[in-house]
């Protein structure tokens, strides 16, 4: 399996090719105090894949009062790539809601499972709709990736790690299921999503539901 860098960068250069707008959206690297103050902000320890996301790019950047929707930017359909500080305030948001909200948005009630509050999220899209980091040290769930949603859907992990995570994205831009139409909105053949997202994680159920409909 290939890196975090190696896929990030396939992911850009397909992206260019596809005149999408993300890459030049991207922000230079984090330096290691920007990374520490995160960390620091959450009380929590980055684990070695966000290190090397991070030092790849901090997020990416719109002007304010840019029309630029999030079907335009999105490393992945309508999921917006966070910046450190976008990240730690997204964060605050939702740790802040009330008990009974904050408890059912991380709740799987099929399974009766919460992961701890270290998470750290990178994706979102706006409406509650997120990627998780789990850095909860000494858990069985420990770098593997969390989504919780707004569909109605348990959330749960979706990928084994950010390496697995960023292999599939990639392979879904080398493979032309990513796709962008005339007006340059970020557009996925999700059948085919999933089919190489369990590939990739075979160790996870959360893709079954889906191949299996």
């Amino acid at each position: 399996m290939r890196t975090i860098i190696e896929n990030f960068q396939i992911v850009i250069d397909r992206q260019n090719l596809l005149g999408y707008y993300f890459p030049k959206l991207l922000q230079a690297p984090a330096d290691i105090l920007s990374i520490h103050h995160a960390e620091e902000s959450l009380n929590l320890k980055f684990n070695l894949e966000l290190y090397e996301l991070y030092e790849f790019a901090n997020g990416t950047r719109v002007d304010e009062g840019s029309e630029l929707t999030l079907r335009k930017i999105g490393l992945i359909p309508i999921h917006n790539f966070l910046s450190l500080e976008d990240a730690v305030s997204y964060y605050n948001s939702i740790i802040n809601m009330n008990d009974d909200t904050l408890n059912d948005f991380f709740l799987n009630f099929d399974t009766d499972y919460k992961p701890g509050f270290k998470l750290f999220p990178f994706l979102e899209d706006n409406a509650g709709n997120c990627y998780w980091v789990d850095l909860n040290v000494g858990s069985k769930n420990y770098g593997k990736i969390f989504w919780t949603n707004t569909y109605g859907e348990q959330p749960d992990y979706a990928f084994e790690s950010l390496t697995s995570m960023f292999q599939t994205i990639a392979e879904c831009y080398e493979s032309g299921i990513m796709t962008v139409d005339e007006e340059k909105n970020l557009s996925c053949d999700y059948n085919q999503w999933y089919r190489i997202a369990k590939k990739n994680n075979p160790g996870l159920t959360h893709w079954d539901i889906y191949l299996n409909q």
